[in-house]
């Protein structure tokens, strides 16, 4: 007799996988830098999923969740493919080590670094720590 979950590790990986792209989507979604036209994508999925007009009814069991689960995935990764990628690229790091990339401090040292580069200063943080 096996003690096997019914979940094996690639199932939760599945899932581990949706749960990390709605954390992206919801990140995404509040950043200024992504367009607002790109963030109607997912708010147009959701309208889909609550509105009573489907491609499939939702009355017929299964089948009637599984185009609006279908319509929101699909949203979501258009939404992600769509939005700039450096962006996204520093979204899904922070996601995968949340404790590598500082929040606010990271932009603002970029900009800092930004300037200092346009004014011609360069700035050496760790002159003192020789």
């Amino acid at each position: 007799m096996s003690n096997k979950s019914p979940l094996s590790n690639n199932d939760l990986g599945f899932f581990a996988e949706l749960w990390q792209q709605a954390k992206l989507v919801g990140q995404l979604m509040l950043d200024r830098n992504v367009p607002i036209y790109l963030k109607l994508l997912p708010v147009a999925a959701i309208a889909y999923i609550i509105s009573p007009f489907d491609f499939i009814p939702d009355v017929i069991p299964g089948l009637g969740q599984l185009d609006d689960l279908g319509i929101l995935l699909v949203g979501a990764k258009i939404f992600i493919e769509m939005a700039p990628s450096d962006i996204v690229a520093q979204y899904l790091g922070r996601l995968k080590d949340p404790g590598a990339v500082s929040g606010a401090g990271d932009v603002a040292g970029k900009e800092q670094e930004a300037d200092d580069i346009i004014e011609g200063i360069i700035i050496d943080d760790n002159e003192g720590d020789e």
